[in-house]
């Protein structure tokens, strides 16, 4: 397992660098206005279809075989669902543009609709890598696909073809993906329908379908009700923040996410083991996460100077404040991670319900104070979300306060430390020096100190990060 997080992990900072790169070159062809018109159709799209996959992968990789047959339930299921909200959407498109009051939605939304026949197919091949632990395959078939996905969007882009470039790039990702898959593995991907024997699955995934909506209207929520009272261009602005903290948040920690489900669910019947992962697991993804995330709160300003240029620094108090949300979110996606691996998928729901319902309410109230209000609003529904999660884990795991508390002093500790030297570089340095030497003379600070403190305190980071060196060195002989 621990070469399949490195694979995992490894995989997803190359693709968040290829992302970042991207969105370099993007934002200087867009316009904040563009941009926030693409997230409100994506946004659209993104909660309806969360329904699609409806726990499928989970409830696959839960199997003790995954067989033709169970492929083809996943795909009959999911495409049927796909299909049908992909239909009302589509018919939708010009309400929908109405209420936002941009009729430019209607295309982008159109276009992103192709997506509803894309995703499903690949579902039950991606469930079927992620059992045998091929995250490195899958990671080159992504870095593959987000490569040529970039280069087109950016052509397309450069071209006057606007917001309508990010949808049509969007969507070249999902067909490129798929090709790859059934290139990979062809038998999991090519399957008949089977539209008998689903009630294991429906009864497993209807809860954890109506989780992931609630998770997803949460997470594209905040872009909806912006666009309605603010417009496009606010949602830009906030989108441009949000999208760094989520390339750290969802990218990373969820890769880790993904690899631990897989061997908590090997562990599913082996309460003391089962434990002993999660700890595991908690006390070096907060001791990765929330040091990144410290850091980049503290180096956002140059940040986003060199990254996007000028016609973005509204976003910088908005990526600072969802970094403190960061550091509520890492123990969150273990925890469901978690409650899924035992099938108690309806006590996830419930916590969603509340938790998204939280952050509805929080936006609401505080949408008035703009893109800051919003920000602010995602930290009171994460608090509200691990209070529900440690809550649910002491009932459904017994874990213990003084199991997890420690864990989180530690990697608190470990943040503060690592963003101190950069935090006193941006209070000391001369006036005028520019936004590149201050983001590399902070990173590469920020780095070091990490680095040194892991090691200096003998954090189980080090022993991990000498084996993937090992690794390394053997790999390159």
């Amino acid at each position: 397992m621990r070469r399949s997080l490195l694979a995992a992990v490894s995989g997803r900072f190359a693709g968040v660098a290829l992302q970042v790169l991207g969105a370099l070159v993007i934002a200087r062809l867009l316009a904040p206005a563009e941009f926030g018109l693409f997230g409100i159709a994506s946004s659209v799209i993104a909660i309806s279809g969360s329904l699609r996959e409806f726990g499928v992968t989970s409830y696959l990789i839960r199997l003790d075989t995954i067989d033709r047959t169970a492929l083809g339930r996943a795909l009959a299921f999911t495409m049927s669902v796909s299909l049908a909200a992909g239909a009302v959407i589509f018919l939708a498109r010009h309400a929908i543009a109405a209420f936002f009051h941009a009729p430019e939605l209607a295309p982008l939304i159109a276009v992103l609709c192709l997506n509803f026949a894309l995703v499903p197919p690949s579902i039950g091949a991606t469930a079927v890598m992620h059992r045998h632990l091929r995250f490195g395959a899958l990671n080159l078939m992504q870095l593959g696909t987000t490569l040529l996905t970039i280069a087109a969007t950016l052509a397309m882009a450069a071209s006057g073809l606007g917001p309508l470039s990010l949808a049509l790039g969007q969507v070249l990702q999902a067909a490129l993906l798929l090709t790859a898959l059934a290139l990979w593995d062809w038998r999991s991907v090519l399957v008949l329908p089977v539209f008998t024997g689903m009630g294991a699955m429906i009864r497993f995934g209807s809860f954890a379908a109506l989780a992931s909506l609630a998770n997803e209207l949460g997470g594209y929520v905040t872009s909806l009700i912006l666009g309605r009272l603010l417009g496009p261009a606010a949602v830009g602005l906030y989108d441009r923040g949000n999208g760094l903290f989520v390339s750290l948040a969802n990218d990373v920690v969820g890769a880790i996410g993904h690899v631990l489900f897989v061997g908590l669910s090997r562990l599913r019947d082996d309460a003391a083991a089962f434990t002993r992962l999660l700890l595991h697991a908690l006390r070096n993804l907060t001791a990765i996460a929330w040091p990144g995330f410290l850091l980049i709160a503290t180096l956002a300003h140059p940040l986003m100077a060199v990254m996007f240029g000028p016609a973005w620094q509204a976003s910088v108090p908005v990526l600072q404040i969802l970094c403190l949300s960061g550091l509520l979110t890492s123990g969150t996606l273990l925890y469901y991670h978690s409650i899924v691996a035992i099938g108690a998928t309806g006590r996830i729901l419930a916590i969603e319900l509340a938790g998204q319902g939280t952050r509805v309410l929080a936006i609401l109230a505080l949408a008035g104070f703009g893109i800051i209000g919003a920000a602010w609003a995602s930290v009171l529904a994460m608090a509200a979300l691990l209070l529900l999660y440690l809550a649910a884990m002491r009932r459904t795991l017994h874990t213990r306060r003084r199991d997890i508390l420690p864990i989180y002093a530690e990697s608190l500790a470990i943040a503060l430390v690592t963003a101190t030297p950069a935090g006193l570089l941006m209070l000391l340095a001369p006036p005028g020096l520019p936004d590149i030497i201050l983001l590399a003379l902070g990173g590469t600070l920020g780095l070091v100190t990490w680095l040194g403190t892991i090691l200096a305190t003998s954090h189980p980071l080090a022993g991990e990060l000498r084996s993937a060196v090992g690794q390394i060195k053997v790999k390159l002989k």
